[in-house]
């Protein structure tokens, strides 16, 4: 009404991002940063690979170079050509170099499903927490609601029992302020 004076809501409803029922964006998470990848050779092998290697390799250098005709089982000596103890230590070199990178890909592997258990969680935690976040809006926002009803009855009733021009007023403006509130949804 033009020339009355307006009188505002003590508790007024918020209006912007905290009265928005949008979902809240997903945050990233606050963990530590991932770890770099450990560092390969040019034949697949992590650290420990490596190590594995060379110290197959010394064992093969130590058989080529000490006595290679000859195997010894249980007490019982066989004799064997030179050429096939040479290829057979090569053979087993070959199978070092084997068992390291399969066990560099197994260290591997564990690793990255380590990772992924890890951000699984994460992902859970947060979407956990986005949800009390939710749900602490609809609570407030519920609460609001209530609080305006109250206001309302109460304005009502100050109306029926004393129809004063100023509580009058104070309805109608309580009453425009919930149809602008209305109209807004």
């Amino acid at each position: 009404m033009p020339g009355e004076p307006f009188v505002a809501d003590p508790d007024p409803t918020p209006s912007g991002p905290e009265s928005d029922s949008s979902p809240v964006p997903p945050q990233p998470p606050a963990g530590p940063p991932p770890e770099p990848p450990p560092a390969f050779t040019p034949l697949g092998l992590d650290r420990q690979g490596l190590l594995e290697a060379a110290a197959g390799t010394v064992i093969a250098l130590i058989a080529l170079f000490s006595s290679y005709d000859h195997i010894t089982l249980t007490s019982r000596t066989f004799p064997l050509q030179q050429q096939w103890g040479v290829w057979l230590i090569a053979a087993s070199l070959a199978l070092v170099f084997v068992d390291a990178q399969l066990a560099t890909r197994s260290r591997l592997r564990a690793a990255h499903e380590r990772t992924q258990e890890r951000n699984r969680a994460d992902q859970e935690r947060d979407r956990a927490d986005q949800e009390r976040k939710r749900a602490a809006e609809r609570a407030e926002r519920q609460r609001q609601g209530i609080a305006r009803l109250h206001r309302c009855a109460l304005l009502g009733g100050r109306v029926q029992l004393d129809p004063s021009p100023a509580n009058t007023r104070r309805y109608r403006a309580f009453l425009a302020l919930m149809a602008d509130q209305i109209e807004g949804f």
